[in-house]
């Protein structure tokens, strides 16, 4: 029995839920799948997201200021006249140019909107264009596997914006997988030093803390305390003022085959009153520089070295998360409950981004190849452990399965739970496919053919219609509008609480710090 589009009832098709604002300050989470360089295509669908709120922000702006108006046009017709109730001379015209003043022409065009106080406003939370839109400004958390993780640390720890993660995406593409170190087979195939430098020198550009940062030793913006005047296990507190976070999923050596290792910007220890059911992953948030984050999460095997640092007096060896979780929705989830208990049991929304579904025909069973050679014994043995192997490789990187049990347990993706994932285009796509070819009617550039194929599936995915044997209530265009829409709504909301919490989770003092570290603070 396959699926149906809810277009009737406004609850199941989303729509109540995507204008409804519990709580301003319900969490809403990112999770970002690992994939290697199909990684650019969770990019694009962000980037597509990011155009939906920008989208909504001026629709909403105009409500607003249409409201406004309106309001000001009443309480000037409900103002009392002199005292015979006789208008005096002049007063339709005195109120026909307080109307103008404020905002429009009587009658008229409404008069374009003043940005001359927002241009360079760093503190409103609002952006005058859409390429300067900060998903930091919209989601409370980040998760990512792997090059989720990398993604997740640009967006939330290093507060870039979507434009500037696909560009360095596509620069780090090519100083990656454009020279191979080894063709030998079961050896490091790629060096790890171009992704190293390159972390290094966004996290030196955009430190608030340090002068001249080189960016090696940078683990901002959380705090580890590491002196005596600190308590050693101080967690973190939901409540308290705070900027967005990020965590990577990595993997250790910890005789925990199922499990990943989280990399926390947060220090989050589990309370007694951590519910039983949850996944207990280690505590606290290790002292990796945010470098070193990236490695960890992103070190996997075959393709980069593993990376070692020093914790808590152990040393740890790391490699890619997705050879434990590499949808870290399931994370993210556990997290949460740990997090916020019984105060608030769901979050106002978690949007999973995948690299595309895995070839479904690989499902471990071989296909019988043709003629009569295929039938021997010996070959159907071969093929069958070979389709196998075939399989296992697909799980390393495929997310589908812990997509299925999110939904299950949110009852649906028609509300607080969504994911969107390429469905057809990116299945047999390698992990570091980079093809020169033609990319933006630009001919022979490094990594063209793979980063043009890559945008040309994922907008179609976008653009598709209902696919009853993928969707479970909507096409991915409906889902994406519903999602920008609930966190505009959130983000709104919590700008019209303002304070000093809403100061931070923009990142007023993360300006003042930079200020100060620079020499300019007044």
């Amino acid at each position: 029995m396959r699926r149906r589009a809810e277009t009737g009832d406004s609850e199941k098709a989303g729509r109540v839920w995507a204008r409804e604002v519990d709580d301003a300050w319900d969490p809403c989470i990112l999770t970002l799948d690992g994939g290697g360089i199909r990684g650019y295509s969770s990019l694009m669908i962000l980037k597509a997201l990011m155009h939906e709120i920008w989208l909504v922000e001026q629709r909403l702006d105009n409500e607003e200021e249409i409201q406004e108006r309106e309001g000001q046009y009443t309480a000037i017709l409900d103002s009392p006249l002199d005292g015979n109730d006789q208008a005096a001379p002049g007063a339709k015209e005195e109120r026909g140019r307080r109307l103008g003043e404020n905002g429009g022409k009587v009658g008229g065009e409404v008069g374009g909107e003043d940005n001359s106080e927002l241009e360079g406003e760093v503190f409103t939370g609002k952006k005058t264009t859409e390429e300067e839109l900060l998903p930091c400004h919209y989601f409370d958390f980040m998760y990512g596997t792997s090059t989720g993780g990398l993604i997740s640390t640009m967006l939330g720890r290093l507060r870039m914006t979507v434009s500037e993660c696909l560009e360095l995406y596509r620069k780090v593409g090519e100083d990656l997988f454009g020279k191979q170190r080894s063709r030998i087979p079961l050896t490091t195939k790629y060096y790890h030093q171009p992704l190293e430098r390159a972390v290094q020198d966004i996290v030196g550009a955009r430190c608030h803390e340090h002068p001249n940062c080189n960016g090696k030793d940078d683990m901002h913006p959380w705090e580890v305390y590491t002196d005596d005047t600190k308590p050693h296990r101080t967690t973190f507190d939901i409540n308290e003022p705070r900027v967005c976070q990020s965590c990577c999923l990595t993997a250790t050596h910890d005789e925990n085959i199922s499990e990943a290792y989280l990399l926390r910007s947060y220090p989050h220890f589990y309370g007694e009153n951590a519910p039983n059911w949850i996944t207990r992953y280690n505590e606290g948030a290790d002292e990796l520089p945010i470098w070193k984050v990236t490695r960890a999460t992103s070190a996997a095997p075959f393709y980069f070295e593993m990376i070692s640092h020093e914790v808590e007096g152990v040393t740890k060896s790391f490699k890619d998360g997705g050879i434990r979780e590499n949808n870290p929705s399931g994370a993210a989830l556990s997290e949460f409950h740990a997090l916020y208990g019984e105060d608030v049991h769901q979050p106002a929304l978690l949007l999973s981004v995948g690299t595309g579904r895995p070839d479904q025909s690989q499902d471990g069973f071989a296909s019988t190849w043709p003629g009569p050679f295929g039938r021997l014994p010996f070959v159907s043995k071969f093929l069958e452990k070979r389709a196998v192997i075939q399989n296992l490789l697909i799980k390393y990187t495929e997310g589908e399965k812990q997509h299925h049990q999110m939904r299950e347990h949110a009852h649906g993706e028609h509300t607080w739970y969504k994911r969107l994932n390429v469905s057809h285009g990116l299945e047999t796509m390698p992990l570091d496919d980079w093809r020169k070819g033609d990319w933006q009617n630009h001919p022979d550039i490094p990594g063209g053919a793979s980063l043009s194929h890559m945008e040309e599936v994922t907008a179609k995915y976008l653009e598709r219609e209902f696919n009853d044997r993928i969707d479970s209530y909507a096409p991915p265009s409906i889902m994406l509008k519903q999602a920008a829409e609930k966190l505009v709504r959130q983000r709104r909301a919590r700008e019209q609480e303002g304070g000093e919490r809403w100061e931070t989770f923009i990142g007023k003092h993360l300006h003042r710090a930079s200020a100060e570290a620079n020499g300019n603070a007044t």
